[in-house]
């Protein structure tokens, strides 16, 4: 069939690697963008978030009806809570789908391939179960499919082939950059997640067992010169804010030994020239974060890690976060999980990260702290869990240790990974646990996270280069576009998208209560 306008709904992603809901936008949207783009520059493409359709439904079904194909980006595979947007639900999905029943419609996302996931304590829904909504389903990579059903036909595309170089994406990223123009956070606090590699080194041991990202097989990396191209292009188009977070450890990034370790030794020389090279074709980007590093590469490639978090901090801009993923501070379920660190391996890199990053910058927060996961309802776990897990978060904060962030949730089951095997034995284990689990999370947050707020932006401290973002009953919620940005809140409702400063005034465990400042 012939293609000439495209409609492409973002209902959002959320992966162990990758983060698609506003400010964020995900790196699908630019893939597809530049797929149809390439094929034909004259392809005309209207791109909507799940928030714009709620506001708007009609406008959305007319583009889509005018269409001739309409792509779904689906898949918050990880549980969280967002204050920029609400990711599509399974019942909006349904909807939307009848709706345009007469339409040839494309899913594409993680829920492709790993079901829609519902949220932590929560079994996924198979993709199956999504069949005989739309006309294909791509569970490989959405830039193969497309570009190749472009040039034959789609029947004849395989939608579950993967990528073995960046090639084509690369291209794609490039080209598909113009979609920024399209979001809803352009132009104000919009961030845009870059992809540096897919898959994760600890696939060779099976890598943890609720995680997708192993399930991809082996690695591969995205070339220096594709990534500084795309920052490039989406500088051009006015990006300011930026994100190296799709991967599942940026400290892997073209590591040594990949595919012969589990964690392999970092490249601090190629980490050097990608960020100077980021650095260099964006001189005045306003924030550049990176995401998710394994702290299990820090433990046992200590020398080469703080040469590689030095590079980081040497380019990067304040107030960014390392997410680790520990997810447990109780041996047996590391083991039973094959999870990445133990208890006091974990720890040790919590000091070296802090050793690092700790120092104040100039938007008034650290340079680099450290973010931690903690999962419950994995294999293993008993009531002594969580008394375990509270006692290293007491021993982090006794220490005088800094953490940014502390992600406390249940697991979300997922299609295809070695966890989907014993779903109903952590379907049993999250109901068991559930008074315990809500008893914890509350303890947590009065007794740790409320402290440590207080230690990471003290009182007297001016913080930089915040947008006013939404209200909250008498509050006005402002956020530095970031990773893990703190919640600061204003008494009054202020104008929003406003950038301002503030100072503190108390505290509140996820959130600090701040008045405005002049610089």
């Amino acid at each position: 069939m012939g293609i000439h306008r495209v409609v492409i709904l973002d209902g959002y992603t959320d992966e162990p690697a990758g983060l698609g809901v506003p400010p964020y936008i995900g790196t699908y949207p630019r893939l597809i963008a530049g797929a149809f783009w390439l094929y034909d520059k004259s392809i005309k493409i209207n791109y909507y978030t799940i928030d714009e359709v709620r506001r708007d439904i009609d406008t959305f079904v007319n583009s889509a009806l005018n269409s001739d194909l309409v792509v779904f980006i689906v898949g918050t595979e990880v549980p969280g809570r967002y204050i920029g947007g609400k990711p599509i639900t399974l019942e909006e999905l349904f909807r939307l789908s009848i709706l345009l029943e007469a339409k040839k419609k494309i899913l594409t996302g993680p829920a492709a391939r790993y079901g829609f996931g519902r949220g932590g304590g929560f079994v996924a829904v198979s993709y199956k179960r999504l069949m005989n909504l739309f006309d294909y389903i791509v569970y490989g990579d959405p830039e193969i499919f497309i570009y190749e059903g472009l040039k034959n036909s789609f029947e004849r595309a395989e939608p579950w082939r993967l990528r073995r170089n960046y090639d084509l994406a690369d291209r794609a990223f490039k080209l598909g950059s113009k979609i920024v123009l399209q979001h809803p956070n352009y132009g104000w606090n919009l961030i845009v997640e870059i992809e540096t590699f897919r898959g994760c080194p600890r696939y060779i041991t099976g890598g943890c067992s609720f995680c997708i990202e192993p399930r991809y097989g082996a690695v591969v990396y995205r070339s220096v010169k594709g990534i500084v191209d795309e920052v490039e292009a989406l500088y051009n188009w006015g990006v300011r804010h930026f994100r190296i977070g799709k991967q599942p450890d940026i400290l892997a990034y073209m590591a040594v030994d990949t595919g012969k370790k589990e964690f392999p030794s970092p490249n601090p020389e190629i980490l050097e020239k990608l960020f100077h090279g980021i650095r260099n074709v964006a001189p005045e980007l306003k924030v550049l974060h990176i995401d998710n590093v394994n702290p299990g590469t820090i433990y046992h490639n200590r020398e080469e890690s703080i040469k590689a978090l030095k590079i980081i901090v040497k380019h990067h801009t304040p107030g960014d976060v390392a997410a680790l993923g520990i997810e447990s501070f109780d041996e047996k379920v590391v083991k039973a999980n094959n999870l990445k660190v133990y208890p006091d391996e974990a720890l040790e890199v919590i000091r070296i990260i802090n050793k690092v990053g700790s120092p104040r910058g100039w938007n008034g927060l650290p340079e680099l702290l450290p973010g931690i996961n903690l999962v419950y309802g994995l294999l293993g776990e008993t009531k002594n869990t969580y008394k375990t897990n509270f006692e290293y978060l007491k021993k982090i904060l006794d220490e005088g240790l800094m953490v940014r962030r502390i992600n406390i949730r249940k697991v979300a089951t997922l299609e295809n990974t070695p966890l989907w095997m014993h779903r109903d034995t952590v379907a049993h284990l999250i109901r068991k646990h559930d008074r315990l689990y809500k008893v914890h999370r509350l303890r947590v947050m009065d007794e740790i996270d409320k402290p440590m707020l207080k230690r990471i932006v003290p009182r007297g401290t001016v913080v930089k280069y915040l947008f006013t973002e939404a209200y909250d009953g008498i509050y006005t919620i402002a956020r530095q576009p970031a990773s893990y940005p703190i919640v600061f809140k204003i008494r009054g409702r202020m104008e929003l998208k406003r950038i301002i400063s503030v100072t503190p005034i108390r505290y509140h465990s996820k959130s600090v209560i701040a008045k405005p400042v002049e610089d």
